[in-house]
């Protein structure tokens, strides 16, 4: 699987543009501010229906204008064109998304489908910080290979939305009789069980591929393990359904659900059981988190059998000299790639031979080099 061809219409401070890609290195060079990342953010959008940066689709409708257009063109797929618009008028938003010219109402049916890994340099906020980043990385990662977990997150988000509902009732004062939360309980019990033993499989996985990437990256002679860090001690529905009935009075308290998905997290320990930010440099801490997102390449190809497209978004001036060594050597595994970079020099010492160079100035003028 390869992009071929990205276009975009009043996206971000791209009024109507089309980039074709190569199948293996494209970089796309420019002074800081002028889009570069635009780029790479449509792309995302194509591929799992939302910005790698977490921004509001509204804010993606390039200024002045009422709605946005991406699509991306992928060459060796079953599926062909993926195509998300979103529009905003009289203050409703409304979202299309289809593929090879079929509409998709379901998630589900998108996500995977397109696979892509972004690096970043806010990736290092997965390693510093909270939970909910941590979270949404597992989640992410998961479900871009298996349809059933993104199917249980949604209904967990319902079934955690309606019991923290009847919970602020009950702190209210309502006249509520509580055995109401049982049927909640209950599905709540199911669903988060299903939850838990996925990642728990995914984090086994996972902690094999991150150990064997941050040997290769870093120059740190011992690799830390992922641990995952659940606020239940067993996944077993039974025990989350007497859990949830021990904690019932503190939740209604509270007004909210005090286990589950929702409070658990990761942690990357060392072989003293030392948490890794409390002795990691900044340094150490952003090459983990590159370590992350290369065993997010491992993961996804091991389980689907198709390599994602890589997308670096200016991370080369993260790192030193020699971690980026490391990184190029890592990075080269056969998956197309995507570059951008504020320098054109930073894209001649990458290590890396490119078959395409564009260059963006200000305005959102994209150029071609030769």
């Amino acid at each position: 699987m390869y992009l071929k061809k990205i276009t975009l219409k009043h996206f971000r401070n791209y009024g109507d543009l089309a980039i074709e890609f190569s199948p293996e290195i494209t970089f796309i060079v420019g002074n800081n501010g002028v889009g570069k990342s635009n780029i790479i953010e449509a792309i995302s959008l194509t591929s799992t229906m939302r910005s790698f940066r977490n921004i509001p689709d509204i804010e993606m409708i390039q200024w002045g204008c009422e709605s946005y257009y991406c699509s991306s063109e992928i060459e060796d797929s079953q599926d062909r064109l993926f195509e998300v618009g979103c529009s905003c008028q009289g203050g409703k938003l409304r979202k299309r998304i289809k593929i090879d010219g079929i509409e998709i109402r379901s998630i589900s049916e998108f996500y995977g489908k397109f696979l892509t890994v972004v690096f970043a340099p806010f990736d290092i906020n997965i390693i510093n910080g909270m939970p909910e980043l941590r979270r949404r990385f597992a989640d992410s990662v998961i479900s871009k290979t298996n349809s059933h977990y993104l199917s249980d997150l949604s209904e967990f988000r319902k079934v955690l939305l309606s019991r923290n509902r009847f919970l602020k009732l009950l702190k209210e004062k309502k006249n509520l009789d509580m055995s109401e939360l049982d049927v909640w309980d209950q599905m709540f019990a199911s669903v988060s069980s299903r939850i838990i033993k996925a990642r728990k499989k995914f984090f086994v996985e996972l902690n094999d591929l991150f150990k064997n990437s941050y040997k290769g990256i870093s120059d740190d002679p011992e690799a830390p393990d992922i641990q995952y860090a659940s606020s239940i001690d067993s996944d077993e529905p039974d025990y989350i359904i007497r859990k949830l009935s021990e904690i019932r009075n503190k939740d209604a308290i509270i007004g909210s659900t005090g286990i589950g998905p929702q409070r658990d997290d990761f942690i990357i320990k060392n072989h003293r059981d030392i948490n890794f930010v409390n002795y990691a440099s900044q340094g150490q801490r952003r090459m983990a988190a590159i370590c992350l997102k290369i065993s997010e390449c491992d993961f996804i190809e091991s389980k689907t059998g198709t390599k994602a497209v890589i997308m670096v978004d200016d991370i080369f001036s993260e790192l030193d000299s020699q971690r980026r060594k490391n990184m190029i050597k890592v990075l080269k595994r056969g998956n197309q790639i995507i570059f951008t970079m504020a320098h054109q020099n930073n894209a001649d010492s990458s290590g890396f031979n490119a078959s395409k160079t564009y260059h963006v100035s200000n305005g959102g003028i994209l150029e071609e080099l030769v």
